[in-house]
């Protein structure tokens, strides 16, 4: 692993451990329209993914306009069921004010949409610790397409090899490994063992040394 200088963070399930307040708001929506979700194919199919790529698998050739309808409609109940939850993930706040003391460079690479992002990072006062911030509005092609950790990359000056990918999901790992960034695997969504095979770092909180380490 080459000097790091760049610490790139995905959102759900890295800055914050609520994938079973997703799930549940996912249940909720599928069963209101009728698709057939079950956990497994959660996991599967749907997590790391951008709304855009999820709804069209979901309900075939939709128009934007129902792309936008439905999203909102599912994130509404995502953000009301996990508003009296919320917390940065362990170890996290400690973790990201021990890289702004190393004059480090940090950035948000999300498949979320604005509204979710601007909910977690201004309810829990963490936007300040991000550099640049890039969510699901901001890309053509979702997860496990590498663009969205490429473009984080080169809004913070940075080549992808100078720059760590924390990434829960299987297709956010693949994500950041095809950008050519290093990977640490965080055990929240899935479990250490299935995401070996696309990360040799895992770790399950901010609070392990292994993360410390990575600062040289």
């Amino acid at each position: 692993m080459t000097t790091l200088k760049g610490f790139i963070f995905d959102m759900d399930g890295v800055v914050v451990d609520n994938h079973p307040y997703h799930f549940s708001a996912w249940m909720e929506f599928s069963k209101k329209h009728n698709y057939p979700l079950t956990e497994e194919i959660y996991r599967d199919r749907f997590n790391g993914k951008t709304n855009a790529d999820l709804f069209p698998m979901m309900f075939g050739n939709i128009s934007e306009s129902d792309i936008k309808k439905y999203s909102l409609e599912k994130e509404e109940m995502y953000r009301k069921t996990y508003l009296e939850h919320m917390m940065a993930h362990k170890g996290l706040v400690d973790y990201l004010e021990f890289l702004k003391s190393k004059k480090m460079k940090v950035a948000l690479g999300t498949s979320a949409p604005t509204e979710n992002v601007d909910f977690v990072l201004d309810h829990l006062k963490l936007r300040k610790y991000f550099d640049v911030i890039v969510d699901g509005t901001m890309v053509k092609k979702g997860k496990p397409d590498p663009e969205v950790y490429q473009l984080c990359c080169m809004r913070l000056g940075l080549e992808p090899s100078q720059c760590v990918v924390f990434e829960d999901s299987l297709a956010g790992l693949e994500s950041g490994k095809r950008a050519g960034c290093s990977i640490v695997g965080i055990a929240t969504s899935h479990k250490a063992y299935e995401l070996k095979p696309l990360t040799d770092q895992i770790v399950h909180d901010f609070t392990e040394p292994l993360v410390k380490g990575l600062v040289g």
